[in-house]
């Protein structure tokens, strides 16, 4: 009896001359590598050989369809099912743009990358499940104060993004790490809460950001007898407190990688070996288009001051106007065509391991309904994620639809949205966690 567990990890760094995403201001491809991207993989197996498996990768996120891909081979390599396969990007905004999950203005994805890039990320769990060794299991806990709410209210009411002191943020950083029977060696998989965008618009070298500083510190802590793998918390609300520069990101990284040293050395055990995992698909309802005559106004200021942008060398500009142009010309003919969605799936997760339960959702989302759905969860030890098994953009909480901002009324475009969901959406899966957390603690 006990647990073994294996890690696996495969280089998808993307050559120079590949879009990157998470900004609508960028002009051209990359043109550098700071650092290389990964897919790090840890699987773990009770002893009554049921298996489980988190899959981490360095992306903004992914699309319903490379989810499918990789599970699918997921199964077919290691008889690892969905629901026990748990897949979080970092969101990393200087990573390879991902094809359907965003429009073109937000990087023109590369398809020969992006199908290599699917089946390197199953190879990483594959790589994992062929190195199981026996190990001891244990999960801890400690503080970071890296990220910090960017709701920012202005004087005459509006919210922006910058940075509210005031905000709610999730401070706690969570550990899950195995050391290995026999030896020093750990491996590490830790999630915080935090946009990986303390590199803006105007770099153009690949990396995992602050990520990237993080989990390289912690190895080096250990003397390299450490793997370290991250996952993106709900993040939705929360930037770094500084950004701008790599020099930042490595200051950063190294901060949250004195917490996640903390939470592995006072780490206790993971107490039973019971894996469970139930996926879902949420249906969302969708927020009312704006009147007729309002969209076409909006397609021709956009597009006229889109053009003048261009004609002036503002590219950025430009591709950013377009965009919002090509949306209400996409909007106003999908109305026309009687085509128009009234939902949209989100996928959701909760998977067991042990006394530890991951909370996750397909969605940007708010630092608040991850630390709700961890106070009201019957397991002590739950850690919400975002970025799981896909995304559909931001999901703020409803009291956000209130006050507006960037995440209600701007984002869903930027995913290649034609309608925002609606407030009710929180509710949704918010009661769909908890009730899954309810019945895995009781089963």
């Amino acid at each position: 009896m006990g647990w073994k567990v294996g890690f696996g990890e495969v280089d998808i760094t993307p050559p120079i001359g590949v879009w990157l995403t998470g900004f609508a201001a960028r002009t051209k491809p990359c043109d550098d590598i700071h650092d290389p991207l990964s897919a790090r993989a840890l699987v773990l197996e009770n002893g009554q050989g049921q298996r489980a498996a988190i899959l981490a990768l360095d992306l903004i996120a992914l699309t319903n369809e490379q989810v499918a891909t990789i599970r699918r081979l997921v199964r077919e390599w290691t008889d690892i099912q969905p629901q026990n396969l748990l897949i979080n990007c970092s969101h990393t905004h200087s990573a390879p743009a991902i094809g359907r999950l965003a429009p073109s203005s937000m990087g023109i994805a590369d398809p020969v990358y992006l199908d290599l890039m699917v089946r390197k990320a199953a190879t990483a769990v594959k790589l994992a499940c062929d190195n199981l060794l026996d190990a001891k299991l244990f999960f801890g806990t400690a503080e970071c104060r890296v990220g910090i709410n960017r709701r920012q209210r202005t004087q005459n009411g509006r919210i922006v993004i910058g940075q509210n002191p005031e905000g709610v943020v999730d401070h706690q950083v969570s550990v899950l790490a195995a050391n290995l029977e026999g030896s020093d060696f750990w491996l590490i998989a830790f999630s915080y809460a935090c946009h990986p965008v303390v590199l803006g618009h105007d770099n153009y070298a690949v990396t995992a950001d602050y990520v990237h500083f993080a989990r390289q510190a912690v190895e080096d802590f250990f003397g390299g007898h450490a793997a370290t793998m991250f996952m993106q918390g709900c993040c939705g609300n929360i930037n770094p407190k500084e950004r701008g520069t790599f020099e930042i990101a490595q200051k950063l990284g190294r901060e949250l990688a004195v917490s996640v040293v903390q939470a592995t050395l006072n780490a206790n055990p993971v107490e039973g070996e019971k894996i469970e995992g139930v996926i879902g698909s949420l249906k969302l309802p969708l927020l009312p288009p704006p009147p007729v005559k309002q969209l076409r106004e909006h397609y021709r200021q956009f597009r006229e001051s889109a053009e003048k942008a261009k004609r002036e060398g503002k590219l950025g500009e430009a591709r950013w106007m377009f965009g919002e142009a090509q949306w209400a010309k996409q909007l106003l003919q999908a109305m026309r065509e009687n085509s128009l969605p009234t939902h949209e799936q989100m996928n959701a997760q909760v998977l067991r391991i042990g006394d530890v339960a991951l909370a996750a959702l397909a969605s940007e989302t708010f630092a608040e309904i991850g630390l709700n759905v961890k106070s009201q969860s019957p397991f002590a030890r739950t850690v919400t994620l975002g970025y799981t098994n896909g995304c559909i953009g931001y999901l703020p909480t409803a009291k956000a639809y209130e006050e507006g901002g960037y995440e209600v009324e701007q984002a869903f475009k930027f995913y290649g949205r034609l309608l925002m969901h609606g407030p009710e959406s929180e509710k949704i899966a918010t009661d769909w966690l908890l009730r899954q957390l309810d019945k895995a603690a009781k089963a």
